[in-house]
């Protein structure tokens, strides 16, 4: 059974929980050594996950299909709870959604989104669909505040024709800063790809070359012939 990710919260146990915490020491699961639990939760929660630096690596494939996981864990117990919700959001990459970004992101299914903050801010590997040929529903301000400062940002861009838009919607990524590793997906012009993600895992002050310069020239400057290909 997967996980159902919104009945996943994550909080600060009380007194009174941390006195029903201790009276579960009798448990044989918990007489186990914690590397060895670690490693239970690890393969049910997140089979797949790898390191920061194995994510950097560019032949990692993320897919629209992970692995199944078993949230069902969570639920035992408030102690299994504490020690293995955060593994679930910190070491799997979460789809954002198209407009609201990361305020309602999925692992596994659109249908079954994310929706406690507590556990929502976690979440530092990221995943995003771009389609190029509409219009934007979320803005530079609101991308820069959702993805600066993640752990890896993948984004995949894509169009329903071939040659049928502007680099336009890439603006609005421009603002991103401080993440540890990106992957731009999908684009036709590698050197475009390669600059976008030096810009947002740049600091906030960055020395542009001139090919940068260039670059973001054409990125920001870029349209099509409205009397050829018509206006979006």
């Amino acid at each position: 059974m997967n996980t159902v990710l919104q009945t996943t919260a994550l909080n600060t146990p009380s007194r009174a929980t941390a006195l029903e915490m201790s009276q579960q020491e009798d448990s044989l699961f918990f007489c186990l050594p914690a590397e060895l639990r670690n490693k239970i939760y690890t393969e049910l929660l997140c089979p797949e996950a790898v390191t920061a630096k194995c994510l950097a690596k560019r032949d990692i494939r993320t897919t629209t299909t992970p692995t199944p996981v078993y949230g069902a864990i969570l639920s035992t117990c408030r102690r299994i709870h504490d020690e293995a919700g955060p593994l679930l959001y910190t070491q799997n990459i979460f789809h954002a959604h198209p407009s609201l970004l990361t305020s309602m992101p999925h692992y596994s299914s659109p249908d079954r989104p994310a929706l406690y903050p507590n556990p929502l801010s976690l979440v530092k590997r990221w995943q995003i669909s771009l389609r190029l040929d509409t219009d934007p529903r979320f803005t530079a301000c609101q991308a820069t505040q959702a993805f600066s400062g993640a752990e890896f940002l993948e984004i995949k861009v894509w169009q329903a024709q071939f040659h049928a838009c502007d680099l336009a919607v890439l603006r609005l990524f421009l603002g991103v800063r401080g993440v540890k590793v990106v992957r731009v997906l999908g684009l036709e012009r590698e050197d475009v790809a390669r600059w976008l993600e030096r810009v947002m895992m740049s600091g906030r002050e960055r020395k542009e070359e001139k090919s940068d310069l260039q670059i973001e020239g054409e990125v920001l400057g870029w349209g099509l012939d409205s009397w050829r290909f018509g206006e979006r």
